[in-house]
């Protein structure tokens, strides 16, 4: 295989270059890749490339490219060209080249073996630094040279005695010209071109950034602003923000901590663009959001941001939307983007917080076109303004919403979530004449639990299914609603006394009269009686032990656990009435499945996360319109 397929010595010209002045789709051939596991984030791949005069092992693909490598659309021995990449430096020590975006040329495949005698380039800086000097005197003679030779008038030099810049080591023509731009090199490879902002400054695309890169400007717009956040720990306390930036290849969220709070947070404005550099870059915890990224930027007081005066086309806001019905396959907690028409909405409450702060609650029901509703909580201003919405069956995107499993599945708007009314984009307009003329009289699905009517929705299974179909024994808990009736209870464990810390429910040790809580560290001259209730359920085909925690089992009793603890101590005979009398009572739940090991030894566990006792007409009515749809099938 001959070397002119390889931009051949371009290696070195990538090394000695700034940053900013790289080399122009190179031609490279991969000789190794390996496979660097990860704990957080995605794996990463780092490869050796060669040009066929040298080979480089400092070099990493982008996690965008994955995909390709689990194809083995990139493989050793293949031919690709680096379309967009970086060269940066790593720890001060050395240098690190970053493939973002390569074509394959010639797959593996076609290629017999490694092309040409390539001799590894060291990847210390101080080597690299001496190497640029060496070339630099080398291009600075040679020109000098040329120079002499054209005033007198002598014939040119041959192309295999142009250096870098010109030809490789076979004499061949360098496909990529002769640099014009300049540098502190001369005879290098034409540069990348890249986005130039006011002042001459390179933008570097958000989708290119990763935390191997130690110089980098983009242009971006705020699509989100927090507010500032405090904490308090055993590390101490500080306070934080978060920002959503956005520019025409992706997003990323940036926070910024103590001092960088007082510093941009009265700076950066919702909708306005900046230009923002010398921050750091670190993986994303994609519990914390939705964004498309699998890195997050950190601000800190080094950082650098500019408003940017200049007419740019920037895109306002993006979505990633999930369709409601989907919401049953993500797991508690993630961070999702969502768009439907509010179906009703209820009043805004008061609620007092674990802190005892009073907040504003409001719940809305929401539908889309997969024919499925789910309950989202609105908080604090947005749930307080939405009153002059109540009766418009508005259209809402939220961008950042929280999947909670409360009740079924239901979502959460949050301090960090964009949430927009009747938005002006496409999906918004086609919703809104879905709904008008079918969503609002067809029948939908709902996730969420009507709580107020005492029902429990979501998949439903009966307890011989849970066990056929091997629920609860995968890597994460399964979710199902059923009903049953609670046949047997065990009474002799079912309270322990805790913490009476409102913010605190760890079990106390009792110290003669004195209460020893080891979380808080505190003696305390009393306790609290917590529940932890094991109860057998049965329904037409199998029975389960399940674990009711505190509100649950307080529901199946009838009362609270300080009463129930009472009973146990002072009043034996009213205490085994109390269970006598829960017996038997059918309820709807909504249970969590999952497998328990303990001592090398595993078993499955059941842990009721709501419940309510039955409607019978509104259960009754419901199988009713179950019926119809079955009819008209």
């Amino acid at each position: 295989m001959s070397m002119s397929m390889l931009s051949s010595g371009i290696i070195k010209d990538i090394l000695v270059a700034d940053s900013d002045n790289l080399p122009s789709n190179p031609v490279v051939q991969v000789l190794g890749l390996k496979k660097l596991q990860s704990s957080k984030g995605p794996d990463r791949f780092r490869v050796v490339l060669s040009d066929g005069v040298n080979y480089y092992t400092s070099a990493m693909l982008g996690t965008q490219l994955n995909d390709m490598v689990e194809a083995d659309t990139i493989e050793a021995k293949c031919i690709a060209r680096l379309e967009q990449y970086t060269c940066n430096v790593a720890q001060n020590t050395r240098k690190v080249i970053v493939v973002l975006s390569m074509k394959i040329i010639k797959p593996a495949t076609e290629i017999p073996g490694k092309i040409g005698q390539p001799v590894q380039l060291s990847d210390q800086i101080t080597v690299i630094e001496e190497m640029a000097k060496e070339m630099k005197m080398q291009n600075g003679t040679k020109d000098q040279h040329q120079s002499s030779n054209q005033q007198n008038q002598v014939q040119p030099m041959k192309s295999a005695d142009r250096g870098f810049g010109n030809g490789n080591a076979n004499g061949q023509p360098n496909p990529y010209g002769a640099n014009k731009g300049g540098g502190f090199y001369g005879g290098g490879p034409k540069m990348q071109n890249k986005p130039v902002g006011a002042g001459g400054m390179i933008i570097h695309p958000i989708s290119s950034l990763t935390p191997y890169q130690n110089r980098w400007t983009v242009r971006a717009r705020v699509t989100n602003k927090s507010s500032i956040r405090t904490w308090s720990n055993s590390k101490g306390e500080g306070k934080l923000f978060n920002v959503d930036l956005l520019d025409e290849t992706g997003e990323i969220k940036a926070t910024g901590f103590n001092d960088a709070v007082d510093k941009f947070h009265p700076l950066l404005e919702v909708g306005k663009v900046y230009f923002i550099s010398r921050g750091s870059l670190r993986t994303a915890n994609k519990q914390y959001t939705s964004l498309k990224n699998d890195y997050e930027m950190y601000l800190n007081n080094d950082s650098v941001i500019e408003q940017c005066t200049e007419d740019v086309d920037l895109p306002q806001v993006q979505f990633n939307f999930v369709a409601i019905s989907e919401l049953e396959k993500i797991n508690k907690d993630a961070i999702v983007d969502i768009i439907g028409v509010v179906k009703s909405a209820q009043d805004v409450v008061q609620i007092t917080t674990r802190n005892g702060k009073q907040v504003s609650k409001r719940d809305i029901n929401v539908v889309d076109r997969s024919e499925a509703c789910v309950n989202a909580t609105l908080w604090g201003d947005q749930a307080e303004t939405f009153d002059e919405h109540m009766n418009q069956s508005p259209v809402v995107a939220v961008k950042g919403a929280k999947v909670s499993d409360f009740g079924g599945r239901s979502l959460s708007v949050m301090n960090s979530s964009v949430f927009h009314i009747n938005p002006d984009i496409p999906e918004a307009h086609e919703l809104r004449g879905w709904y008008d003329k079918v969503g609002k009289d067809a029948g939908v699905k709902s996730l969420s639990g009507q709580r107020t009517e005492g029902g429990i929705s979501g998949q439903f299974k009966t307890l011989a299914q849970m066990k056929e179909e091997n629920l609860g024994m995968g890597d994460k808990p399964d979710y199902f609603s059923t009903r049953a009736s609670a046949i047997f209870f065990r009474k002799e464990n079912c309270l322990y006394k805790a913490c009476p810390s409102a913010e605190c429910n760890k079990k106390v040790i009792d110290e003669g009269g004195e209460y020893r809580c080891e979380k808080c560290n505190r003696l305390y001259p009393e306790f609290k009686y917590r529940m932890i209730l094991s109860t057998n359920i049965c329904d037409s085909t199998s029975s389960q032990w399940i674990t009711c925690f505190q509100e649950s089992g307080e529901q199946i009793l009838g009362t609270t656990a300080d009463e129930v603890g009472r009973m146990r101590d002072n009043d034996e005979r009213a205490f085994e009435d109390l269970f006598a009398e829960a017996s038997f009572r059918m309820y709807n739940l909504r249970l969590r499945a999952k497998v328990d090991t303990y001592n090398d030894e595993s078993r499955l566990k059941v842990i009721c996360t709501n419940l309510s006792p039955v409607d019978f007409c509104a259960d009754s009515q419901k199988l009713l319109e179950d019926i119809k749809k079955l009819e008209n099938m």
